[in-house]
This record gives structure tokens, sequence and C-alpha cells, in this order.
């Protein structure tokens, strides 16, 4: 088994990779992950250059043992087979696939060997939800499931309030499955 498959992921830090600045000293506010986002957070035109931050940082900076996860963009996008290159040659410990729909999603292959990188996987649509336990069984590199509130609110037709409560339901299924 991974050494970090079962580490402790209390807080998670997400930042732009498409900046340098926010991504070069995180490990000061002591967060058990960071997130190292090529996806959303990061424009369209700004892809490369994101990945460009991303795989210098990964190389060169000492995030003292904090956990380094790269959100790559949507399989449906031009953009994530280079992600997934930058991640791999760059060593990132985890990378979240986003908009994760089917196991397949996450038996892609990545080119490195068995178990060095771990996956976790992002559920941001009601396919998605639904496919919660299939997704959740689909690779030993696993390490967990994430809900994006604002996609699958989106995908719902709706608004995220503030009891929370059209997420409830996603939330409690996706609870079993894991």
């Amino acid at each position: 088994m991974h050494p970090n498959k079962k580490r402790l992921r209390r807080s998670m830090m997400f930042l732009n990779c498409q900046k340098p600045g926010l991504i070069k000293d995180p490990y000061i506010y002591k967060p058990d992950s960071i997130m190292l986002d090529l996806e959303d957070a990061v424009a369209e035109n700004q892809k490369d250059a994101a990945r460009y931050s991303l795989y210098h940082a990964l190389q060169e900076i000492d995030y003292r043992g904090v956990e380094r996860v790269v959100r790559i963009n949507g399989l449906d996008t031009p953009h994530w087979k280079e992600d997934i290159r930058v991640c791999v040659a760059g060593g990132a410990d985890t990378i979240r696939i986003a908009k994760t729909e089917t196991a397949q999603d996450v038996k892609k292959e990545f080119g490195r060997p068995e178990g060095s990188t771990l996956l976790m996987a992002a559920l941001e649509s009601c396919k998605g939800v639904l496919n919660a336990l299939e997704v959740c069984q689909s690779s030993d590199r696993l390490i967990g499931i994430a809900l994006s509130g604002g996609d699958y609110t989106k995908d719902l037709q709706t608004t995220i309030t503030g009891t929370g409560v059209e997420l409830m339901g996603a939330r409690q299924h996706m609870i079993m499955a894991a």
C-alpha cells in the first residue's frame, strides 16, 4: 500500500497555478494538503503558463511534508493529457480528476507505475454522484471522492443555499459509497 493512502487530510488549501506567488510558500499555514489548481481557477489562455509554474514548483519547492494534489482539467477538455504529463513529470503526490462520472474516468492510463501517484475523483454532476460506488471501486490508487457543489448544483439547475440542503442527498450517497 502507498504510504500516503491513509494520510490524515483535515485541511486542503486551494491555490491557482496561474499565480506563482501563491504556490511558492503555502506550507507556512500548515495545511494537510494543497490543491494546485489547473482547472477552473486558471484562465483558458493561461493553461500552458500554469503548467509551467506547476512543474517548477513541484520540482523546486520543499513543501515540508504537505501533500501536493493537482486538480487537472476535465477529461472532456483538450488540456487533461498535458496536465497529467506535467503532474507525472513533476512528481505530484495526487491527481484530482475533475468531472468524474464513471469508473472508466479513473482508469485512464497515466503512464506511471502502479501505486506511484494517488488519485482523487471530483464528482460534479448527477451522473457522477449516482455512479459514486462504481467510481470508489475503480482503482486501488483512489484515496477519496469529493463533491464539487457549484458544478453539481448547476447540473441540478439550482443554486447553493445557506443551508446546503440541495447537497445533502449527494453527500449522503457519496459517504455510503466511500
